[in-house]
């Protein structure tokens, strides 16, 4: 009985590293934001920090860059990332700042990713 049990365990785990490991694999890239909303309504971009001419970078080492260009001012802020869990929970910590920001991951497939946090929604493609 408690092969069996160690067995069951022992699948679950597996399956949630491979599922990791696939959203890091999708998620390696650098994406912008095409669409941001707050509690559903959509939020001009010249009302909030995040511009047209935002970007982030995912890295398949655990490191970010968001770069945000704001008219003739760019802003780098690099830092890691990981996923805390097999169901989508995404953790940026600034290297700056060192504050942690989670996100719910929806809709990671192909070219788009949504991203929830706190009321935000970014809805982001990929570049390349």
């Amino acid at each position: 009985m408690k092969k069996l049990l160690v067995a069951i365990i022992g699948i679950f785990l597996l399956a949630g590293c491979s599922k990791n490991n696939q959203y890091t694999q999708d998620l390696t890239s650098t994406w912008y934001i095409y669409k941001l909303t707050y509690y559903s309504v959509q939020v001009p971009f010249s009302n909030d920090s995040i511009g047209n001419n935002y970007t982030v970078t995912f890295s398949s080492n655990g490191q970010y860059v968001e770069q945000n260009i704001n008219g003739v001012d760019t802003v780098y802020t690099p830092g890691t990332w990981q996923f805390q869990n097999s169901y989508g929970t995404l953790a940026m910590t600034s290297d700056s700042s060192k504050v942690q920001t989670t996100y719910t991951v929806f809709n990671l497939t192909g070219n788009s990713v949504e991203l929830l946090n706190n009321g935000y929604d970014r809805y982001m493609r990929k570049i390349k």
